[in-house]
């Protein structure tokens, strides 16, 4: 009988780092379908180029536009309650030896989905399992999802031997990809040409965005960011990106817009991933407090200074990556070394993707 493959996904994020498999499931004729989980809107235009598929197959309702922790979680509760509903009927006369239920990384999306395929006893996939800060609280709530989510996966597929080694208590297959998938994510976006601009000068890019951050831990994460903005090269100019939780956090603290921008502080909203990585491999460093970002500083040999005090990555620690554990003598000597940690760009011979496939389908 046919594998039914199933990719539960709840941001665009997601998206990005699974287009890769997706892309290899499509080139060997595979089929497969995509639940989007109503977590965020996923912009499939982000990842046409490098994919067939444009839309979902089944789809979750969403949640409202407004941003609340109340309204988060009460879209969770409901998705969790009647997801199982609106999908009883697609997965009555599967095969459930037969399945394997895709879900990714940290989001409250991918509890949701393991829980889901447990109820309905598919077999449960997690690609970037093991990764591990050992804090429950940064970041938060993802490291307590990947804790969750971990208990309940069947095969796990781990982006190095560190994270396949943090699951050695867990059940389940561990697979070694060797790399994150998020790798070939970001060499296609490298290959494709981007109609963004670059700057006419040298510059860094700021990104803050993280809820424990701009919600939990505001004025903390605002001495910071004020810190970094008085205190860096001024041959440079600084590209502040700023998300739609960014722009709450900065307004709700009342930062000086107006002032930073005529001290060579230029505010752009977030942009498009191909666009976004074409600014990043031309930038002199980066300020960040995402996970995701430094891993892309760390494929590009970038150096990168990550505004939090826990990271549940390895990629790049010792090497471009600076850990900043909210210490402002550290935030300094990065800001005046930055040449220092710049590293070599990082390829890989093995594409995680093919290893994920290739077992799926074995």
């Amino acid at each position: 009988m046919m594998k039914q493959i199933y990719f539960f996904v709840g941001t665009t994020a997601e998206l990005l780092k699974l287009f890769p498999v997706i892309r290899e499931l499509e080139l060997r004729k595979i089929d497969f379908k995509i639940i989007t989980s109503g977590q965020t809107g996923i912009n499939f235009d982000e990842v046409s180029l490098y994919i067939k598929k444009t839309k979902a197959d089944i789809i979750l309702p969403g949640k409202t536009n407004d941003s609340s922790v109340f309204l988060f979680l009460l879209w969770a509760l409901k998705t969790l309650f009647f997801g199982p509903f609106t999908l009883a009927k697609e997965f009555r006369n599967i095969d459930k030896s037969e399945s394997w239920f895709i879900v990714h990384g940290d989001t409250v999306s991918s509890l949701i989905g393991a829980i889901i395929a447990k109820l309905f006893g598919l077999r449960l996939v997690h690609i970037e399992s093991g990764l591990r800060s050992f804090d429950f609280l940064e970041p938060f709530p993802e490291e307590l999802t990947r804790f969750l989510v971990a208990k309940l996966t069947d095969v796990h597929f781990c982006p190095n031997k560190w994270s396949l080694n943090n699951l050695a208590q867990e059940g389940g297959a561990k697979i070694n990809a060797f790399q994150n998938t998020f790798i070939e994510s970001l060499h296609f976006a490298l290959s494709r040409r981007s109609v963004a601009k670059l700057p006419g000068k040298k510059y860094f890019i700021l990104i803050t965005h993280r809820q424990e951050h701009v919600i939990f831990g505001k004025r903390q994460n605002q001495r910071q960011v004020e810190l970094i903005l008085k205190n860096f090269p001024r041959k440079l100019i600084c590209l502040f990106i700023t998300h739609s939780t960014t722009e709450s956090f900065l307004k709700s603290v009342g930062f000086r817009f107006g002032f930073w921008r005529k001290r060579k502080v230029k505010f752009i909203p977030r942009l498009k991933y191909g666009e976004f990585v074409r600014l990043l491999k031309n930038a002199q460093f980066m300020v960040s407090d995402g996970g995701g970002n430094q891993e892309e500083a760390y494929y590009l040999g970038l150096p990168c200074l990550i505004i939090r005090e826990h990271t549940e990555r390895r990629e790049g620690l010792g090497e471009n990556v600076v850990l900043a554990q909210n210490n402002e003598k550290i935030i300094m000597d990065f800001l005046r070394n930055y040449r220092n940690y710049k590293s070599k760009p990082v390829r890989s011979k093995i594409r995680p993707s093919k290893v994920i496939v290739d077992y799926l389908l074995k």
